[in-house]
């Protein structure tokens, strides 16, 4: 079987897997549009602009990203302003995102960041080295809100060394 068949092949399936079909233009443009918002989490994270995470997040998010579960985007906010991305350079990159139980109203899905750290972190703690790299994954729940945009209303990170 030619490369191209066995593309065309897995694409077909991928396509329908969680109700994604890639016959309804409407699906591909709440990828995009969740796409979107993940590069503007990411952006927000690394420019220290936390007011952006407002447009990530709903008010009534549930984060499993901190030692403490949060239930509020204000806490969720307080939370990565009180962290090491408050104190030293970093640099987010999301690779993969997958987009799946697409529904007018609500999505979910799995993304993949590399996360870089540049430098000691004050407040007692330190990395092993100069740049550290850590590997992330995050599962989110999302929501279309009133006026057409998708927030996520709740996240979880995995994340490893």
């Amino acid at each position: 079987m030619s490369a191209l068949a066995l593309f065309s092949l897995a694409s077909a399936q991928l396509a329908n897997y969680g109700g994604f079909t890639a016959k309804n233009p409407s699906d591909a443009k709440t990828v995009a549009s969740i796409h979107n918002v993940l590069a503007l989490f990411n952006y927000a994270l690394d420019a220290k602009n936390t007011d952006a995470l407002r447009d990530v997040f709903t008010d009534n998010v549930t984060a499993r990203v901190a030692p403490t579960p949060t239930n509020n985007l204000d806490s969720l906010i307080k939370f990565y302003n009180g962290t090491a991305l408050g104190n030293v350079m970093n640099q987010h990159t999301v690779h993969t995102i997958f987009v799946y139980d697409l529904a007018p109203m609500s999505a979910k899905s799995i993304s993949y960041a590399n996360t870089l750290y540049f430098g000691p972190i004050s407040q007692g703690q330190s990395f092993a080295r100069d740049v550290d790299t850590f590997y992330e994954r995050y599962d989110d729940v999302w929501a279309k809100q009133r006026h057409g945009q998708w927030k996520i209303t709740e996240t979880g990170l995995s994340t490893g060394m």
